[in-house]
């Protein structure tokens, strides 16, 4: 019992600290005062709904990354509280608000815990895939191969269904500073596109419920509908395959048994504890083939930070490890483009 007791104090411990992180991030697009508040009612003593709450979802989902564990655990009050959300990040005391969420776990305990152990934060920006698009096209014409691409951790799969769409591609790339200004579109010559997650797959509304309530992310999400609506985005070959990506013998099966050659994980790495991080990577470097692509966009430390990394692994320089290309100032890939040693290198084609 006394181990036990411990074990749990130390989960609460673990989740405060990841919910201070993400409450201290310079930006608010509608989740930080959430997250400071379960950081408040995780304090000594914790508030006993939310405690419970953090103890059995962790159990329930060892391999997830701390602040992975924090968002879902936000997206899932978000969803039971519905419009009452404002409520609970309004400038009323902490107290107050605190004995609001107890309520809200109280009565809907077993929907909550159901959320977050059953489902990922699917948000899906459909500004990422720029920089995909042109690694892949620049690699793979380079090398004179067809990509054959998977998107691990996909979502609604859209990322995919993206590649290859001038359109697209125009409408989001002049809204970054580049360094040498606005790149060329250049196509990708794709022979296969998969988008590959764990199941269920999440529908529009809990796509929806992932972004923040916030003008910004309402914004955010008219693109995601506006791409969505775009002919080649919606009618793009595309396979989906559910598949727990984390599992070697399975991930190592897909990848030979649809002959992948490039794989993008998009703020997919950071849900994932870092053992597990490392152990998928690990499958990919050793299977992929040669000539082969991994791109790698992660959250700047673990989304408590603005922005993101964009790095690749390249089979043909095993060496090298993962080289980064580029940090973006916003990690919805609005701001600006700073090159990295990779840029040039991986942008420009000197392989």
């Amino acid at each position: 019992m006394e181990a036990a007791a411990v074990s749990s104090g130390s989960t609460v411990a673990t989740f405060r600290a990841a919910a201070e992180r993400l409450g201290a991030h310079p930006q608010d697009h509608g989740w930080r005062e959430l997250y400071r508040l379960f950081a408040a009612g995780l304090a000594t003593p914790p508030a006993p709904r939310l405690a419970e709450l953090v103890t059995a979802v962790r159990a329930a989902r060892p391999d997830s990354g701390d602040e992975h564990l924090v968002t879902l655990v936000g997206i899932a009050v978000r969803h039971v509280a519905g419009p009452t959300i404002t409520e609970l990040v309004d400038d009323r005391p902490v107290a107050a608000r605190l004995r609001q969420l107890e309520q809200l776990l109280t009565a809907h305990a077993d929907q909550v815990r159901q959320l977050v152990t059953g489902r990922q934060n699917s948000f899906t920006s459909p500004r990422r895939f720029l920089l995909a698009q042109l690694l892949l096209a620049q690699y793979f014409t380079t090398h004179r191969r067809p990509a054959r691409v998977a998107d691990l951790g996909t979502g609604l799969g859209v990322m995919p269904r993206q590649l290859n769409s001038p359109r697209i591609f125009r409408r989001f790339a002049a809204d970054l500073r580049w360094p040498d200004g606005v790149p060329e579109y250049r196509p990708i010559p794709l022979a296969g596109r998969y988008g590959v997650d764990r199941g269920p797959f999440p529908d529009l509304a809990w796509v929806r419920t992932c972004y923040g309530p916030s003008g910004y992310y309402r914004d955010r999400f008219a693109e995601l509908l506006e791409v969505l609506r775009t002919p080649e985005v919606a009618t793009a070959p595309v396979e989906l395959v559910e598949l727990d990506f984390t599992d070697p013998v399975r991930l190592r099966r897909f990848l030979h048994q649809h002959q992948i050659n490039a794989v993008n994980l998009c703020y997919t790495l950071y849900e994932l504890a870092p053992p597990v991080r490392a152990r998928v990577l690990s499958v990919l470097r050793e299977n992929l083939p040669v000539p082969g692509l991994v791109i790698v966009t992660e959250p700047h430390q673990d989304l408590t930070q603005p922005g993101c990394t964009v790095a690749v692994f390249d089979t043909t320089q095993p060496e090298a490890g993962l080289q980064p290309v580029c940090t973006v100032s916003d990690g919805h890939f609005l701001g600006e483009v700073s090159p990295r040693e990779g840029y040039d290198k991986f942008l420009g084609g000197s392989w």
